[in-house]
């Protein structure tokens, strides 16, 4: 039996470790398993949501104002016991964006207080949107490193044996996992924009559960989840996609965010790349101020780029667009420049062609727009990035999302009441201006690296 622990190396990122431990109901993970960019197996990222927390701590704890689906709520206390898991079953709902015939799952305890037990995960078919229920006889029990279930150390990523099991892009997946005993803190990804599912707590391993009858509890929230993967021999690999509320999602159901539309595109021209969605609601580039709301917006990225990127299986390419959150944070747009050219320079020296999205106007008073002050600063970090002359492409969202009348406003046929969010037409806009050859290998694109 193996414990999954993990090592710091330095405040770029955590890599992780494995190490052997024997212990009682313990499972494994193999080294080989982090993926990343250097990986050669074939392993490549279907989906993935950054990990952060703990529940309840997110944008929907912090914004009363955030949307979700109708009927759909944060899990009720008596649901999560002093925000724990309880010997109780989640099903998470996920939208891979690549497809094959051999999967693994990822499980995160990275913001956990305590070793927290799975002592079963499986994988399978979701029956239909908006339902807990699976297609019958598509569940299949995972296992890490030969055992039923995993001991997850506080900070710890696990990732499942491989196991046959074929799904197509865009199909809907759940992956279900029990929780045995207590869980202390809960690792999440606090707002999906879909629906996954609980069980009660003390209803046991409910994981295999054709019905979904046994989760009774709807929520917003990927929890403990981190990725799907899944094995190519074809070349295949991934676009990670690092940014904030807009990248994440917010105001979008459906399946409808930039990424998505992105991933579209890609699937459109017979491209075997997957997009990663790497966005965290309220995010920043920087170690920005402490504003209100600040302990709801994840790690910035210059922290958390090592996990949430290089980390990921079969990367190969990246597009960065984030910066808006650092200027309502206090921070000025040399600073945001400098953290999102260190971010490309990692990027590059592990061998990743980058995109970097220039900052949409916003005209919001919601979350804390102060247009005299800031504006200067936002125009001032859009001609920076239209400067750079080593990147592989530049998404010039503020160009195409701009009113046609006032190049400091934002267009209102392309945003959402807030004028900060896009609508799913604006996503659309979004992900056409985003140069897919840029980010693509070649013959279909320029991508040398």
């Amino acid at each position: 039996m193996q414990l999954v622990t993990r090592r710091r190396y330095g405040t770029g990122g955590i890599f992780w470790l494995v190490t052997a431990a024997l212990l009682a109901a313990c499972g494994s993970s193999s080294p080989s398993a982090s993926g990343g960019v250097a990986a050669r197996d074939g392993w490549v990222g279907a989906w993935a949501a950054a990990p952060y927390g703990p529940y309840p701590l997110g944008p929907l704890s912090g914004d009363a104002a955030t949307p979700v689906p109708a009927g759909v709520a944060l899990p009720l206390p008596s649901v999560l016991p002093n925000d724990h898991a309880s010997d109780q079953s989640f099903r998470m709902i996920v939208h891979p964006t690549l497809g094959g015939e051999v999967a693994r799952v990822r499980l995160s305890n990275l913001v956990g207080d305590r070793p927290v037990h799975f002592d079963a995960v499986h994988l399978a078919h979701s029956l239909a949107q908006n339902t807990p229920a699976i297609v019958p006889g598509s569940d299949v029990a995972l296992r890490f490193g030969g055992a039923p279930g995993v001991t997850l150390a506080p900070g710890a990523e696990a990732v499942s044996d491989a196991v046959p099991f074929s799904f197509a892009v865009g199909d809907d997946l759940a992956v279900s996992f029990h929780v045995a005993g207590e869980s202390g803190a809960i690792t999440w990804h606090a707002v999906s924009f879909g629906v996954n599912y609980l069980s009660l707590p003390g209803a046991g391993d409910t994981t295999a559960d054709p019905t979904g009858l046994s989760f009774t509890q709807p929520s917003v929230g990927w929890f403990f989840l981190s990725g799907v993967d899944v094995q190519r021999r074809d070349g295949a690999g991934a676009i990670v996609t690092l940014g904030d509320s807009i990248t994440d999602g917010a105001y979008t159901v459906l399946n409808t965010r930039w990424p998505d539309d992105f991933a579209h595109r890609l699937q459109a021209q017979g491209i075997a790349m997957s997009v990663l969605n790497e966005g965290i609601n309220s995010n920043t580039v920087t170690v920005a101020g402490t504003p209100p709301g600040a302990e709801f917006k994840g790690p910035p990225a210059v922290t958390r780029f090592g996990r949430d990127v290089l980390q990921r299986a079969g990367v190969r390419a990246l597009v960065i667009f984030e910066g808006t959150n650092d200027f309502t944070a206090g921070q000025k747009a040399d600073a945001i420049f400098a953290g999102i050219r260190s971010l490309v320079a990692r990027a590059h020296a592990a061998g990743l062609c980058v995109v970097v999205g220039t900052i949409m106007p916003r005209n919001d008073l919601t979350f804390g727009w102060n247009a005299a002050t800031m504006e200067p600063e936002r125009e001032k970090l859009n001609t920076l990035l239209r400067a750079q002359t080593d990147i592989e492409g530049l998404a010039d969202f503020d160009a195409v999302m701009r009113s046609p009348l006032d190049a400091t406003q934002p267009n209102p046929a392309y945003y959402s009441p807030d004028l900060l969010h896009p609508t799913p037409v604006g996503t659309q806009v979004m992900a056409d201006a985003v140069p897919l050859a840029a980010l693509v290998p070649p013959p279909a694109g320029t991508c040398r690296r």
